[in-house]
Formats: structure tokens, sequence, C-alpha cells
């Protein structure tokens, strides 16, 4: 670049390998939400996309469009960051209004082969202002955050470089709290995959004596498997963390997140009003125990902190797949 174009221009256009990977990951979660449980495919006869000149459908409230809108804003935003500096302005905000009508047109197609989905020409509506909403919001920041590197800056400043994997994995975490499961942050149930081959070669799954378990069992079997996931995804991203991070502060921001994920899969899928169903006794318990545990650890020897994290995961993937299902 010229010494006249650096003035007039001092910052370098750059693209975000974050913001791509960010939005392919994000539009992976979109696809699998809108066609979750994923079973009992079947065809009615009925034409893919007959739902666009269907009629409103009644059962639409208030909160199915205020989350329609709300869950495509990410989308648009992040399909926004994604293309610049090859694609900027209002080229952007199209592009991210069209990926929308893709995805979510899709989406909805195939949800019409699904028996526990409605395809809705209201949702694919929600769902394009979302993404329009988002890309709006996002050109105007696209410079700023990229060009200017204060993305970067963030990054350098709060965590290591060759962290990355770790913090992707992290960031995914809560958005795997969408899959209901039998006890909060319950994530990695392996029995059910494995355990029909294990008895196919002669063995039986270890599992605890379910007459061992009544109400009281339940609940510390949850707070333990809450605590657990706790200390092992929180001191997995503390790890990543340089000491100039505000590690409080983004822990308790991970834990929101997950927090937040869980409730709104829940009144996704059960209803508004089965928003917080999913806090019971054993999850109180556990965030609690977790969450100051968690505060305490991070606050230790740094090497130890990785090896206190796999300790964590151990003991939760062992509580998940040997404790029996609560009735």
């Amino acid at each position: 670049m010229r010494s006249t174009e650096l003035a007039l221009n001092p910052w370098h256009e750059r693209a975000s390998p974050l913001a791509r990977a960010a939005w392919v990951v994000y539009t992976l979660l979109l696809a699998y939400s809108g066609l979750a449980p994923w079973s009992g495919w079947r065809d009615l006869g009925l034409q893919p996309f007959a739902y666009l000149a269907a009629p409103i459908p009644r059962h639409i409230t208030t909160f199915d469009l205020v989350v329609n809108v709300l869950a495509y804003i990410p989308f648009g935003a992040l399909l926004v960051l994604a293309l610049h500096p090859r694609v900027k302005g209002t080229a952007a905000v199209l592009l991210a209004l069209l990926g929308g009508v893709l995805l979510a047109g899709a989406i909805e197609a195939l949800q019409g082969y699904l028996p526990a989905r409605i395809s809705s020409n209201v949702d694919l509506v929600t769902n394009l202002a979302g993404a329009l909403l988002g890309g709006v919001l996002a050109a105007p920041l696209a410079s700023g955050l990229i060009d200017r590197g204060r993305l970067a800056d963030w990054r350098m400043r709060w965590f290591d470089r060759n962290s990355s994997m770790t913090l992707l994995l992290v960031a995914l975490w809560p958005a795997a709290q969408i899959y209901p499961e039998p006890m909060l942050f319950g994530n990695g149930e392996v029995r059910g995959a494995l355990g029909d081959f294990v008895v196919a070669l002669g063995g039986t799954w270890p599992m605890l004596d379910a007459a061992l378990f009544g109400p009281a069992e339940f609940v510390l079997a949850e707070a333990f498997v809450v605590a657990s996931a706790v200390l092992a995804v929180g001191l997995a991203f503390t790890t990543t963390m340089r000491p100039t991070a505000p590690r409080s502060l983004l822990l308790l921001a991970l834990l929101v997140a997950a927090v937040l994920a869980k409730m709104l899969a829940h009144a996704v899928q059960f209803g508004p009003e089965r928003a917080f169903a999913w806090l019971t006794p054993g999850a109180y318990g556990g965030l609690a125990i977790g969450t100051l545990s968690l505060l305490a650890a991070s606050a230790g020897p740094r090497p130890w902190l990785p090896r206190f994290a796999l300790l964590a995961l151990i003991a939760l993937i062992t509580a998940v797949n040997v404790v029996p299902d609560n009735p």
C-alpha cells in the first residue's frame, strides 16, 4: 500500500478467521436445533415448500416470535463479519438476508418430514427479520472490530496465543445445553451408544443399583454432575487466560451463557411455562458448589489447572454413565 493510501486508511483491511469459524459453528447449531430431535422422519405427500402459502398458524405466541428473531440475529451479524472485507456495507447485509432465506427456508421445509415439528411461514419471516437485523447491526462495526484489530487485541490481551482449539470447545459448551439431558450439564452420556456393543461382547455396562437411589440420592448425584461439569469446563477455560484477563468475569459470563441456553432450549421445546423446569434442587446445589469451587480453584497454581480439569471431566463422564435414570 502506498504512503498516501496509508495516510488516508491507517488500518489494513483484513479478514477474520475467527468470525468465519464462528459463523459456520452457529449455522450448524441452528440447523441442529431446528431439526431436533432428528428422528421419526416420514413423508406425508406434501410439497416441501407448501408451508409458504399455508394459513398463518394459530398456535404462534409472542414468545415464539421473539425467540425466532433473536435466534437469527447472531447468524446475520456473524455472516457480515465473516464476509469482511471482501463484501461490506449494504451488499453484506443483503447477503446476510439471503443466507437467512436459504437456511431458514431449508429448515422449515425439512421440518415437514418430522412429526415433532411444524413448518411455518411465520417462523420463516421472523427468522429473516432476525438475520436482517443482525446484519444491519454488524455492518457499521465490522471495520472497527476487524480492521482496527479490536477483536485481535482482546484475544491477545486476555488469552494465550495457542489456545484457539480450547476456546472453540469451551464456546460450544453452552450450545451443547440445548439437548435435553436428565441432569443439568449432564453431557457425555455414551452408554446408549456403547451399551449394546458391550453386551454383544459378552459384558455388562457398569451401572449403580437403582434400588439404592431415592430422592435424596438423585439430588446428590445431579449436584455432583453439575459441579463436575462447571469445574471441568471452567478450569479448561482458565488455562487459556493470561494474568491480565478478567478471570472471574469471563467464567461467570460462560456460566450465564450456559444457563440461558438451557432456559431458552426448554422454553422452545416444552413451552415458556417450563423454561425453568430443569432448575431442580440438585441443579441449585451443583451450581452453587461448582461456581464457588471454580472461583477458588482458578486462582490456584497454573500448572495444576489442566490436571484438575481432566479429573473433573473424568468424574463427570463416569457419573453420567453409571447413575440410573431418575424416574
